[in-house]
């Protein structure tokens, strides 16, 4: 597939994507999108990170091997089981079998979803992709620590005290940790911004630095330095936006989940735009430059779409548009996206890759040190 080809097959499958996505959220209420749907679509993304990208979509090999579209939809169910267990045993928990999406669950699996990706991306898989050498077995053992850490962050860091005197509020079912929930939850989407920019800048300044140091290149020194970077510029947009008055939540959407929802645009549906063909830091520049365009432009259009089918107040104390957007980009968008360019390898735009092709968003270990 020449460049051309390459970047119209991104274009279309873009395009019928954020179509498709658009009309099933406005299909449903925006109470239940952002309620059970987010829920129900959010507790199969971690998976779903473990089979696009440790699994490549090449495991288990029975369906990696299934021509299209048995074979997209193969992943797609292998998927929702595992995100239907998920739900399940996180609404037995942290929800507290409530008959309502809580925020308690809500905002865990969210934050599950930020520390797999960490997990994966900077660390690369460190410390199973050295100690686990089965694909299936590394990848269950990345699932589990994520929700692991995940809820040990989360029974340390949110605390719901603000929501005492709501009907579903259950102390018992409040962590009572260190800060507000809104903000460990915040800045862990914020963390994502670095994260997803650092891939289209190929690590560059990192590499720089382990290239003089070799052994800076080797996890988890890598991924140390990584996540001191991350964390820094995650500090940066919180004290440039948050710091200067803005609504942490209208930060987190307008902002973070916006640029996330750019970054996931071309780094899915444009597999990186291997097309561009610049040395680092401009290649990076460019891109993210890109990426950036993209979000206010996927702002805009989300924005107005919603605005035309329901009546949603924006800011507080409800959210309600910026919770219908944050559920409609990284809810119901960026899994379809997934979908679409990994699961089913863009069928029926393109003709499917074979199993041993790089597929959508190849594993960050494909650069292990």
């Amino acid at each position: 597939m020449n460049s051309l080809q390459h970047l119209r097959r991104g274009l279309m499958a873009t395009a019928g994507t954020l179509f498709l996505a658009l009309f099933i959220c406005l299909l449903v209420r925006p109470e239940w999108l952002v309620g059970w749907g987010t829920v129900i679509l959010v507790a199969m993304v971690p998976a779903q990170i473990v089979i696009s990208l440790v699994w490549q979509a090449r495991y288990p090999l029975v369906l990696a091997a299934l021509p299209q579209p048995l074979r997209g939809m193969a992943f797609t169910a292998l998927n929702g089981v595992i995100g239907a267990a998920v739900a399940y045993v996180a609404w037995r928990t942290v929800g507290g079998t409530l008959p309502v999406a809580t925020p308690f669950l809500i905002m865990f699996l969210i934050f599950s979803v930020a520390i797999t990706l960490v997990l994966v991306v900077p660390l690369q898989c460190w410390p199973f992709s050295s100690l686990i050498g089965h694909t299936g077995l590394k990848g269950a053992a990345l699932v589990l620590a994520a929700y692991g850490l995940a809820y040990g962050g989360y029974l340390w860091l949110f605390d719901f005290g603000f929501l005492v005197g709501a009907p579903f509020y259950q102390p018992g079912l409040d962590p009572h940790g260190l800060f507000r929930a809104w903000t460990p939850l915040v800045f862990s989407i914020a963390m994502l911004v670095p994260v997803l920019g650092l891939v289209l800048f190929d690590f560059w300044p990192i590499t720089k630095l382990t290239a003089r140091l070799s052994v800076l290149g080797r996890q988890p020194m890598f991924g140390l330095i990584a996540l001191t970077l991350i964390l820094a510029v995650a500090a940066g947009l919180w004290a440039v936006f948050v710091g200067q008055g803005l609504d942490p939540v209208v930060f987190m959407v307008r902002v973070c989940v916006t640029v996330n929802f750019g970054y996931f645009i071309l780094l899915v549906m444009f597999e990186g735009v291997p097309q561009l063909r610049l040395p680092q830091p401009w290649r990076g520049l460019v891109l993210n430059g890109i990426a950036i365009g993209l979000a206010v432009l996927m702002l805009w259009l989300y924005e107005h779409v919603a605005g035309q089918r329901f009546v949603l107040i924006a800011g507080a104390p409800g959210y309600a548009m910026e919770l219908w957007l944050a559920s409609a980009m990284l809810a119901v968008t960026f899994p379809l996206m997934v979908v679409v360019g990994s699961y089913f390898q863009f069928w029926p735009i393109a003709r499917p890759a074979s199993v041993g092709s790089d597929p959508v968003g190849a594993e960050p270990e494909g650069r292990s040190r």
